[in-house]
């Protein structure tokens, strides 16, 4: 899984995206704990434990990937940087 460093940016990114990127890597981080956790499962419940575990922790990183895109993209927009010439779209 290719891992997003939050001080990848520009240097000049907003304090709430860079909270934002900071915490999509630890999710990151607690994902691949979540797999290596669940490789390791022998017992029945366990292994069902890290399913919703690391269904959870998708649907976080969902979110945090729907949340940056759109503030990049305000921040873009309002910078007048054209909508094609962004970063995520």
């Amino acid at each position: 899984m290719k891992r997003i460093s939050p001080m990848r940016g520009r240097g000049t990114d907003a304090p709430a995206l860079l909270e934002l990127k900071t915490s999509l890597q630890q999710t990151q981080s607690a994902l691949s704990h979540a797999y290596t956790a669940f490789d390791y499962a022998c017992d029945p419940e366990l292994t069902e434990a890290c399913i919703y575990e690391i269904q959870s922790l998708q649907a976080r990183m969902n979110y945090l990937v729907r949340q940056i895109k759109e503030m990049e993209l305000c921040a873009a927009t309002a910078a007048g940087v054209p909508v094609g010439r962004s970063k995520w779209v």
